[in-house]
């Protein structure tokens, strides 16, 4: 067992070392009897202990009457107002909550302009519409937007 060990079951099951698992107690032993060390940190956790159950035995009435006013006056409020309609039928409340409005405008935009952007990025020539395309118009992206020649006029 190493030290790291030894901290980690004192942490774990407390300083009193006959209280640990048979097959860790042997092997702490063992190390208590040979490292100073350890035997330091157990005397100085076992000491600790001793102050926080003295500290414990030392509390008034007078310490404990906050902690006692604040848990009567949980115990003695009322609950909220408990809802029994069926959780499906409060989902369009939750929603309109959330102002979840369609938008369907500016998601077809953002669609077309992806649309866009893929047909763009993804070909080194633009796609011929109808038969005014014309051949400027593959190193040209503008030509898409802003010139109503090959589009406009020779789609319909």
């Amino acid at each position: 067992m190493t030290r790291e060990d030894f901290e980690h079951f004192l942490i774990r099951f407390g300083t009193d070392v006959s209280l640990w698992p048979q097959d860790t107690r042997a092997a702490a032993e063992a190390l208590l009897a040979a490292d100073a060390s350890v035997r330091a940190l157990l005397a100085e956790e076992t000491a600790l202990e001793r102050r926080l159950w003295d500290a414990a035995r030392l509390t008034t009435a007078a310490d404990t009457r906050p902690a006692q006013r604040v848990t009567r006056a949980l115990a003695n409020a009322p609950l909220p107002r408990q809802s029994r309609r069926h959780p499906v039928l409060w989902l369009p409340d939750w929603l309109i909550a959330l102002d979840l409005r369609p938008a369907w405008p500016s998601i077809a935009a953002l669609a077309g302009m992806a649309l866009l952007g893929f047909m763009v990025g993804s070909s080194d020539t633009l796609v011929g519409i109808g038969a005014g395309a014309r051949a400027g118009s593959a190193t040209d992206v503008s030509a898409v937007v802003f010139e109503p020649g090959p589009i406009g006029e020779g789609v319909l």
